[in-house]
């Protein structure tokens, strides 16, 4: 199994903010040297933690549920680390220490932010801000265009929450950059990179793996 594969893409069905919040939580961390938190403990480790071997090669599970078999291989079932922890730690629908196939909803996916940097759900740094709602009929470019910007700016990630057309799915993807009027997105369910106009991410409607619809909400670090 190629651990870099399965770091990135949502390990379970439900799983496409935990590995949204890693991957912004990184791009964070690459640009402020402070937060330096580590998820391998070989002595006691706290909810989440794991071992070398385990970062290394994936945590092996033997619940199925959701699991996203695309990405496995061998004879064992294995789950990316950080994924997990985040959800152990992170999710708000579940107790602490639950590795299910649970989804995030905002108050998660600003606690996993913090977690992946600090280790603490509910540190006061960084902050992270929700911004813009599922309810909006707005465009969210139309009220929240320059804090988006003020983000891309400063080369950190976004997690932008896709609504498909009908409202009937949404899904946490990852705005890497914005420049002009070319928006590049990471999508958590297959690793796909796309490059979509802004009026499309945003108006009219782009294609992802969950179907055609637009972002209308974010959670940015500020």
């Amino acid at each position: 199994m190629n651990q870099q594969l399965i770091g990135y893409i949502q390990n379970r069905k439900h799983w496409c903010w935990a590995a949204a919040c890693k991957i912004v939580g990184e791009q964070y961390k690459r640009l402020h040297k402070e937060y330096g938190f580590e998820l391998v403990n070989e002595t006691a480790p706290m909810c989440g933690q794991v071992t070398h071997a385990q970062y290394e090669s994936g945590v092996e599970t033997n619940d199925m549920e959701g699991i996203n078999w695309e990405i496995q291989s061998g004879d064992k079932v294995r789950i990316d680390a950080w994924q997990r922890a985040i959800v152990m730690n992170a999710n708000t629908s579940k107790y602490q220490g639950y590795s299910g196939d649970v989804a995030g909803d905002d108050e998660a996916k600003a606690r996993g932010i913090k977690y992946y940097l600090t280790g603490d759900i509910h540190s006061s740094r960084p902050e992270v801000e929700c911004i813009g709602s599922f309810y909006d009929d707005c465009s969210f470019m139309d009220k929240y265009q320059s804090k988006a910007m003020e983000s891309v700016q400063h080369n950190a990630y976004i997690i932008g929450n896709f609504v498909s057309e009908g409202k009937k799915e949404c899904h946490s993807l990852v705005i890497m950059c914005m420049e002009g009027e070319w928006v590049m997105l990471y999508d958590p369910f297959d690793g796909a990179i796309l490059y979509c106009s802004v009026e499309e991410v945003f108006y009219s409607g782009f294609q992802c793996s969950q179907g055609k619809g637009i972002i209308k909400w974010i959670q940015r670090i500020i």
